[in-house]
């Protein structure tokens, strides 16, 4: 589950870290690839551009940013639900979007200004209570987004409205149809940056939706199948988790050069073949595998930038108590960190990436992407391949070996763990059986939740809903552009902490950085950000196994598309076939 990709392709929304499927690499050499189409000749008006998305599991299709979990759903439905603010190259608040922010930093308050000339796809004009209740159904528990997390409860009101004591949020005050006020508990240095959590960056159609019950509104028609539009594109047809036909939405504040603009899903083992084939002028998401095979296409341009994700193994610690907060387990099969550590150096990461990354990826050291430059700890080394170090880690801890060659627990209880991964490309099929085998090399059993891979979509919701059938999991991240709040995801309180570890030092730590005024001060912001990221290597019940390039092969004969971020925001307004 990784796959954060350019912003345009998942729009910075700032309610959350997407899960996304792991294929591990796609990544290629940033030098040799170019950012934006050499448009040089004119745009042509009409057209239907055809978009793929390489994917071996179908899309949710929740058209929500606040309901829906999934990378893929989002890179399906952000022709038509884009984020709200626009950001520069350095992903901070500028004006000039859909709607803009003002930050009063003594009054502890941030104001959305809508534009009025936006609208919906129903003619509708987009107004602050449709951003009001974008609030209100991430915090309201019956609606089961999983994006809600602690940084919006430092709106005033907001939790106990998401504990069923209040039924508005009272820090949301809509002063006129186009102004909403957020009244804060305290200011944090990440909100003025897209991905900070603190913000919901979409709006949902109030007008469209107030009749349908917060717990059935994600499987409602209204957000799957006809589903309304403030983005370039209006939804015309969907063929569920497959296909979505698109057409010019004619309300949008910068009316597309495109007519119409078809998305579909095409299966790791086709993609190669359908582009070649020209079946697309498009493909995202796009595996090193695929990559290898139509990055010398004549008619089409290959577009790369690193990527703000890294695949990971994750280590089941804790589990989720009745208040729905993180509780570490004692006991459990995996909570000893020397192990934890041990199958860390037993991974021989970096060989597995030269095999099957086609020479384009790069073993991830922390879970902060090197792409965020100067937050990411580079003293950090994580984990090498190294198995006499993972060996002698097992021997002292008292995991002995036994006659069959696997070990047993220091308590002389048998060790046998299950691992839980999802279906994808043959070549992540292998790379889990070598990761199997390089365990069993080290004495540690394990084996596949019910003996084989499985379905993308069950692997989401076992991780989501705390089963207990897994020990592990191998999936991804796709973090926000503010590197600071990925952190939060972490926290006890927090949907995305599947490991559910949860200590006193790091809610500190995070506190450090996320939630203390002292986080102000660059300097001091850094210093705590490393030691955090140094806590989570030894801590290792999250192992980053991989980072890489997103990549995006682009016809020759299509125009208008960048993955500059500040320069993209809207871009499918410009996107057409030159004449």
């Amino acid at each position: 589950m990784k796959k954060k990709r350019v912003s345009w392709l998942v729009p910075l929304v700032c309610v959350g870290t997407l899960l996304v499927q792991s294929n591990f690499a796609r990544s290629v050499l940033s030098a040799e690839l170019p950012v934006k189409t050499h448009d040089t000749r004119p745009v042509k008006q009409g057209g239907t551009l055809h978009v793929g998305m390489v994917s071996d599991t179908s899309f949710k299709g929740v058209f929500s940013r606040e309901l829906n979990n999934d990378a893929a759903t989002t890179t399906a439905t952000s022709f038509a639900v884009p984020g709200l603010y626009r950001g520069n190259k350095n992903y901070q608040y500028v004006k000039g979007g859909l709607a803009d922010l003002t930050f009063d930093w003594q009054k502890k308050t941030i104001t959305a200004k809508v534009s009025p000339k936006a609208r919906w796809s129903d003619g509708k004009p987009l107004t602050s209570r449709d951003l009001a209740f974008s609030y209100e159904v991430l915090g309201n528990k019956d609606s089961g987004s999983g994006r809600y997390n602690e940084s919006f409860e430092e709106i005033e009101g907001m939790k106990e409205y998401h504990l069923g004591q209040a039924q508005k949020i009272s820090g949301l005050e809509e002063k006129d149809a186009k102004t909403l006020v957020i009244h804060y508990k305290a200011m944090h240095p990440a909100m003025r940056f897209q991905g900070s959590k603190y913000l919901s960056g979409t709006a949902l159609p109030y007008h469209y939706l107030k009749d349908i019950p917060m717990n059935k509104l994600a499987a409602s028609d209204e957000l799957r199948k006809k589903p309304l539009s403030y983005g370039a594109f209006a939804v015309k047809k969907i063929v569920p988790g497959e296909t979505i036909e698109y057409v010019a939405n004619k309300y949008y504040v910068k009316r597309p050069k495109l007519s119409k603009l078809t998305f579909e899903v095409v299966s790791t083992a086709q993609a190669a073949a359908a582009l070649k084939a020209k079946k697309f002028d498009m493909l995202l998401e796009e595996p090193s595998g695929v990559y290898a095979k139509v990055k010398d296409l004549k008619d089409f341009t290959v577009l790369g930038q690193k990527d703000l994700a890294y695949s990971y193994l994750g280590f089941k610690v804790g589990h989720v108590d009745q208040a729905g907060v993180s509780q570490m387990t004692k006991g459990a099969a995996v909570g000893d960190r020397t192990l934890r550590q041990a199958m860390a150096y037993a991974m021989n990461v970096d060989q597995v990436l030269k095999k099957f990354g086609y020479g384009l990826s790069y073993r991830a050291t922390t879970i902060v992407p090197d792409a965020f430059g100067k937050y990411h700890d580079s003293k950090v080394k994580g984990y090498p391949y190294d198995m006499q170090k993972a060996n002698t880690l097992l021997d002292k801890a008292g995991y002995k070996r036994q006659k069959d060659g696997y070990r047993t627990r220091p308590n002389g209880k048998p060790l046998k763990l299950k691992l839980l991964a999802s279906r994808g490309s043959k070549d992540f099929e292998a790379i889990v059986q070598n990761y199997l085998e390089q365990w069993k090399k080290l004495g540690v059993r394990v084996e596949l939740v019910n003996g084989r891979l499985q379905d993308y979509h069950t692997v989401t919701d076992k991780v989501l809903n705390d089963s207990h059938d897994f020990d592990m999991w191998m999936l991804g991240w796709s973090v926000g552009a503010e590197p600071t709040m990925h952190a939060l995801s972490y926290l006890p309180k927090a949907p995305y902490n599947f490991g559910h570890f949860a200590t006193k030092e790091n809610t500190e730590l995070i506190d450090s950085f996320t939630r203390s005024p002292k986080a102000f001060n660059q300097k001091y912001l850094l210093q705590q950000f490393y030691k955090w990221q140094a806590y989570m290597e030894k801590e290792a019940f999250i192992l980053p196994l991989s980072n890489d390039y997103a990549t995006v092969p682009v016809a020759k004969d299509v125009a208008g598309v960048t993955l500059e971020n500040g320069k993209d925001y809207y871009m499918w307004s410009e996107v057409g076939f030159t004449k």
